[in-house]
């Protein structure tokens, strides 16, 4: 199994993994991979090698363990072509429309994948995997087209981000409640920050990270102005004509302003967070709930342990609507591709419960994913104390699941926050640069509600 990580520059990085073989450096074949070997001889596939391109955190280092077995059961050969994520759209598309496609590739479920990026037309039609008998309904429904499903969620949509904080910071800092409205978080913020602890670790610099402080709050707007979706969607409102809009991104501008996220907010990278929350240095930052553990593991850790951290909701716009985002990260195999065959025993074999298994006991970031197998997940207490406090009526599906046009631009509406919060751009200019962007998708989409 070869796994390639291209950066900015695309160079490519190879990193050798340790195969496991019976006369390896691994154990024996479990009874799942035997299955896997004969199924990959019966069909002749061994030997063959299948390219699993996608954008770089989207792979966990489980799933790639998984290659390495399936390579050492099978003969096929993995090979994860991994990209940074402000690249990794254009070079998947020019990629599809290219003679040298990737056998299988990842991108978000949901509307997108219909109205914007046509894999209907890129992928290869799984309805009749034999995995779709366990496939979870919610999460087909999103990489499905006019009935048919192209691709897998292989992603834990049980959870979404929401702001981890280390309850010892706050305490030092005279805090005793967990605020639920945007001038309590303020003034918990300020509070922090009179300790010489940063507030909010926000990493702006991936291009992805800031654009859920305003998508993944934003759950409370269909609740508090019913019908606004379908406006949106119909193109009858812009986002600019949205005064709740505006305040949220204002609300987001002034606790950069303030310093709560400190100088280096436009420098910071997701793969710091861990290890700025272990030290100390930051007191919150929006995470999923499994990383509390990758915190209380890291090497910086300056003495905290997991009942330290809790979470709660960001409350932009006081919100209390829990962030619910049933897409995620998926995989379609090409339809152009030359190794179908072994591309779809690789997702069968990734799909077994076993394998299931294994990933979400050996990833922090995932606690379960959408198949009904009978694994067990890994939420722990905190996580089901918190989930078990919204029902039906305070829980929502974020922005990014409910408006067309929306996810598509993630990356551009991620670069007009980092503006907004060093204060080039308004947040007036950020909702018009949406609604143009929005208009621009629909268009080309051939949209009749922007005709």
């Amino acid at each position: 199994m070869i796994n390639l990580k291209k950066n900015k520059l695309f160079k490519l990085l190879y990193i050798p993994l340790c195969i496991t073989i019976l006369t390896g450096c691994g154990s024996e074949f479990s009874e799942n991979d035997l299955e896997f070997r004969n199924l990959a001889r019966e069909s002749k596939l061994s030997g063959s090698s299948i390219t699993l391109m996608a954008s770089e955190d989207w792979v966990t280092d489980a799933e790639m363990q998984l290659g390495t077995n399936f390579e050492a059961a099978t003969g096929i050969q993995v090979v994860y072509d991994l990209y940074s994520d402000d690249v990794y759209l254009d070079t998947l598309f020019a990629r599809l429309d290219s003679d040298n496609p990737p056998d299988i590739f990842m991108t978000q479920s949901g509307l997108a994948i219909k109205n914007t990026y046509q894999l209907d037309k890129y992928s290869v039609d799984l309805s009749s995997e034999p995995w779709m008998t366990v496939y979870d309904t919610f999460s087909a429904v999103e990489t499905s087209i006019d009935g048919h499903n192209y691709g897998m969620s292989y992603f834990d949509n049980t959870t979404d981000y929401y702001i981890i904080f280390n309850k010892e910071l706050l305490i030092d800092a005279g805090v005793t409640e967990v605020p639920n409205t945007y001038d309590a978080f303020v003034t918990v913020c300020q509070k922090v920050a009179d300790t010489d602890v940063i507030p909010i670790y926000e990493p702006m610099a991936d291009g992805w990270h800031q654009t859920m402080l305003f998508a993944e709050t934003g759950q409370f707007l269909e609740k508090s102005e019913p019908g606004t979706i379908d406006k949106l969607n119909s193109n009858t409102i812009t986002f600019t004509e949205l005064e709740s809009m505006k305040l949220a991104l204002e609300q987001i501008q002034n606790l950069a302003f303030k310093g709560y996220m400190g100088k280096n907010f436009s420098t910071d990278t997701y793969d710091n967070a861990v290890g700025y929350m272990a030290n100390g240095e930051y007191a919150m930052c929006m995470l999923r709930p499994g990383m509390i553990d990758s915190i209380i593991s890291s090497e910086m850790n300056n003495g905290f342990d997991k009942e330290d951290f809790g979470i709660m909701l960001l409350p932009i716009c006081d919100n209390q609507i829990l962030n619910v985002h049933p897409t995620g990260p998926s995989k379609f195999i090409s339809v152009t591709s030359q190794n179908i065959d072994a591309a779809k025993l690789y997702l069968q074999y990734i799909a077994t419960k076993e394998n299931i298994q294994y990933v979400i006991d050996n990833s922090h970031s995932v606690n379960n994913l959408p198949f009904d197998l009978g694994q067990v997940s890994s939420h722990d207490e905190v996580t089901m104390e918190f989930l078990g406090r919204f029902g039906d009526e305070e829980s929502g599906l974020v922005l990014q699941d409910e408006i067309t046009y929306f996810n598509e631009q993630w990356g551009e509406i991620s670069g007009d926050i980092l503006k907004m919060c060093e204060g080039t751009m308004s947040p007036e200019d950020v909702l018009k640069q949406i609604d143009a962007r929005r208009a621009s998708l629909a268009r080309a989409a051939n949209d009749p509600a922007w005709k």
